[in-house]
């Protein structure tokens, strides 16, 4: 029998994978690959640093800032996104991707247009769903490889996940941009652990 958890998974991945073709487009309405597989990657590592509940009220929006968090949680979206891509049948490793397409030169898009894209309806879409904030970056970085499977003609599945994985480094190393009151004040109810615990109130910097 398939879990509760797993079909909220599943939903949310498929929703993601929407939103990503619906509002990550270029001149004309076009679907760019690149912009859309970075892009899905990068809301994934925003959605999990936001879980990672630091204040980041002296910070500037888009500053980087490495922590320990952000290294155990990348695992976590790299297998995720992996895994995802060898049930699609793309059996990759770490080591095969193609370090080349590490940049964010291959998007059409900024960092902050991805945001201001797709955080917000994200957001909206966790108030209707009993995932939280480190649930729906998973489902981001499973819909960042329906994406490369989607755009395989136009980007060799190596090349696309080695964006995604930038992406979601990215996106974990980045002081995210502030939302609006209304969602500042219903984020804590999204910062809660699989278990209905609080996430953790601080984040371990790296030197």
């Amino acid at each position: 029998m398939i879990s509760t958890s797993f079909k909220h998974l599943v939903a949310a991945t498929a929703h993601v994978h929407r939103l990503v073709r619906a509002q990550l487009v270029i001149e004309g309405g076009l679907a760019h690959a690149q912009t859309q597989i970075l892009g899905s990657a990068r809301l994934a590592g925003l959605l999990m640093f936001r879980s990672f509940r630091v204040d980041s009220s002296a910070l500037a929006p888009g500053m980087r800032l490495c922590s320990e968090e952000a290294v155990r949680h990348g695992a976590r979206l790299r297998d995720m996104l992996l895994g995802t891509l060898r049930q699609l049948g793309h059996e990759l490793s770490l080591d095969a991707l193609d370090e080349r397409c590490n940049t964010a030169s291959l998007s059409r898009l900024a960092f902050v247009e991805v945001h201001e894209r797709l955080t917000q309806p994200m957001l909206a879409y966790l108030e209707r769903s009993p995932m939280n904030m480190q649930d729906a970056a998973m489902a981001a970085a499973a819909a960042s490889a329906g994406l490369i499977h989607d755009h395989a003609p136009a980007m060799a599945p190596c090349q696309a996940a080695a964006l995604a994985c930038f992406g979601f480094e990215e996106g974990l190393t980045t002081v995210p941009w502030p939302l609006g009151p209304s969602w500042t004040q219903s984020l804590p109810s999204l910062l809660t652990d699989p278990l209905g615990g609080p996430m953790h109130a601080h984040i371990r910097t790296m030197s």
